[in-house]
């Protein structure tokens, strides 16, 4: 039985931290679920005594009816964490009808100084991975459209917010839209540890839903719960799944109840369902749409000004129409108006964290949004988009190892999460990478000009033109690759030349321009390009050391200026990052800070 005081112990080859909740084997951190850790506590604190089926869920979920079906898959989890059967246990014994044993000696023990640090693999702390379907509704239900994708949305924001799970995104989450999946085949596939979907349906003002949490390994159903609310009460419907699901499948800890306490909420009716309403719209991405969002994200602020999620959404949604919608669209300055409204109501808020960074990349504070992201991630480990943001931040800072570092951590956390990556290796004139982790779908400039930098004009010139269409808000970068490609230097550089500088906003597209100006020979033009990306925040040493298409530029004593300012710039914001853990932070311990990024093997 436990003794007082005692909080280390070990059985076989493992080590067990309740304190720091680690189970370890040769140093090496075995993760488990926060139930499973819980679980095999229980057992081993009461090592050799049968612990009845009845009083280990009570311990594990107190208050809270589950099936028991719950605690055989925990079981089975610790059974294959430890490498033991049910035929001839080591560990863990069954008892029929009755419970379990934990039957293997158990020491109590403190680790010694000599031993090795726990080297950790995985997200530190372990999260719950989970992912938030839509919800399905009726045919023809076009009213409750909104409740179907708008609901899991926030639901999967707020759950990210809490530490407590590792949350798929609701882009991805997408791809199961309909009745007809299969719990452990999504499992598999989306990587997770638990689903959570739904019904919803609206008849005027009253909405109605049922929830489901399931365990997505075995398909086990963990709770079911019928709501039925007004429109204007929507948001207990949310707060009241949220509880659920914490209840369920974390420690009943001070930790988990401050985390649901700190959820943010409107305080004034009609304001929750104006904020799905404008997410709805704000998912589609099209002027008129992210336009309708606006209005109603100024609605939703307007209601209940104090609501720090509608802020963020609202500066997220003013910051696509900024930078990709006509001149003049919304005021100059209200996206940032609206971030920091928002940090100022809730400081953690994940949705402003994330949107933030590409307008301070743009506004030339890369180095500010690394320092912000550093700080958030390192408290809130869980989320990878915090991580992504460093991809991104990272990057503008010429921090290339570390930005590359980032997206490694992105993909320990979440395979399927999106980050800007590609440009990264394209920064380093790594064109087969940066053409592996580019989003075709993305119909953008950046897979076209690393075939074309890579030599592979063909294949560039019959991917540009299957996109003659779309070229959106890059058309001068686009109309002057594909005139590099057809060999027409003087289309590609009257492009080239037409399009001011003022008119870009972010300065890593103005330093693809210069490439290209440098490519058809125009050094000056070229020079100009450089140098204004470099003053507008985007520092690429690396680039322009390998990048081929820079060649003509490198004997100058313009360029070698420029090179030798970003590489200043670089080395400051290098030993800005580590002075603040942020090396630690992505394995990078031992980097020297500002030396030249490393191509990863």
């Amino acid at each position: 039985m436990e003794q007082p005081g005692t909080s280390r112990y070990s059985f076989g080859p493992f080590k067990v931290d309740l304190a720091e909740r680690l189970l370890t084997r040769g140093g090496v951190r075995l993760p488990l679920p926060p139930k499973g850790f819980d679980l095999l506590a229980l057992l081993v604190q009461n090592a050799g005594h049968l612990l009845e089926k009845d009083r280990i869920m009570q311990a594990l979920w107190p208050e809270t009816f589950v099936e028991e079906a719950n605690l055989a898959n925990l079981i089975g989890l610790l059974r294959r964490t430890v490498g033991d059967s049910t035929g001839d246990p080591r560990y863990i014994q069954t008892v029929p009808k009755r419970g379990y044993r934990f039957i293997a000696a158990v020491l109590e023990t403190d680790l010694r100084p000599e031993e090795p640090a726990v080297r950790v693999e995985g997200p530190e702390p372990a999260a719950i991975r989970i992912i938030v379907l839509p919800f399905q509704t009726e045919a023809g239900a076009g009213e409750a459209e909104y409740l179907a994708y708008g609901l899991p949305e926030a639901l999967s924001a707020t759950l990210s917010e809490l530490n407590l799970f590792t949350v798929r995104s609701t882009q991805f989450a997408k791809r199961f839209n309909g009745a007809a999946w299969n719990p452990k085949s999504l499992a598999a596939e989306a990587d997770v540890d638990v689903i959570i979907a739904g019904t919803v349906a609206r008849s005027g003002e009253h909405i109605h839903a049922t929830t489901e949490l399931i365990d997505a390994p075995t398909g086990a159903l963990l709770w079911s719960r019928v709501w039925d609310v007004a429109a204007s009460d929507l948001f207990r419907l949310h707060y009241g799944v949220v509880q659920l699901v914490v209840r369920c499948l974390v420690r009943r800890t001070r930790e988990a109840a401050s985390s649901i306490a700190a959820v943010d909420s409107p305080s004034a009716p009609g304001a929750y369902e104006l904020y799905l309403r404008a997410n709805q719209l704000a998912s589609k991405r099209s002027f008129e749409n992210m336009a309708l969002a606006r209005e109603l994200y100024v609605a939703c602020t307007q209601t209940d000004p104090s609501y720090a999620s509608a802020w963020a959404g609202l500066g997220r949604c003013t910051r696509w129409i900024e930078k990709f919608g006509p001149p003049g669209a919304v005021p100059s300055g209200s996206a940032e108006d609206a971030f920091q409204r928002a940090f100022r109501l809730d400081s953690d808020q994940p949705i402003a964290h994330t949107a933030y960074t590409a307008l301070q990349c743009d506004a030339g504070k890369a180095e500010e949004a690394v320092m912000r992201l550093a700080e958030i991630a390192a408290r809130r480990q869980n989320n990878p988009q915090f991580f992504a943001g460093l991809v991104h931040a990272c990057r503008y800072c010429g921090l290339l190892e570390a930005s590359i570092a980032a997206h490694e951590r992105v993909r320990r956390l979440d395979k399927h999460c999106p980050t800007s990556v590609a440009h990264s290796y394209f920064a380093l004139a790594d064109y087969e990478r940066a053409l592996y982790w580019y989003d075709h779908n993305a119909g953008g400039y950046l897979d076209a000009a690393a075939l074309a930098s890579a030599g592979r004009l063909k294949e560039a010139s019959d991917l540009l033109w299957t996109r003659r269409g779309r070229l959106g808000s890059l058309s001068a970068l686009m109309h002057s690759l594909q005139a590099y490609l057809d060999g027409d230097v003087e289309r590609g550089l009257a492009v080239l030349a037409a399009e001011s500088s003022a008119n870009v906003v972010d300065p890593e597209v103005r330093f693809y321009m210069a490439r290209q100006a440098a490519k058809f020979g125009e050094l000056e033009l070229a020079r100009r390009y450089l140098a204004d990306s470099l003053e507008c925040g985007y520092s690429n040493s690396a680039g322009l050391l390998r990048d081929p298409w820079f060649e003509s530029l490198r004997g100058s004593s313009e360029f070698a200026a420029i090179l030798l300012t970003a590489q200043h710039r670089e080395a400051s914001a290098g030993r800005r990052f580590a002075e603040i853990g942020g090396e630690r932070l992505l394995g990078l311990q031992g980097t020297l800070p500002g030396r030249p990024a490393r191509v990863a093997d």
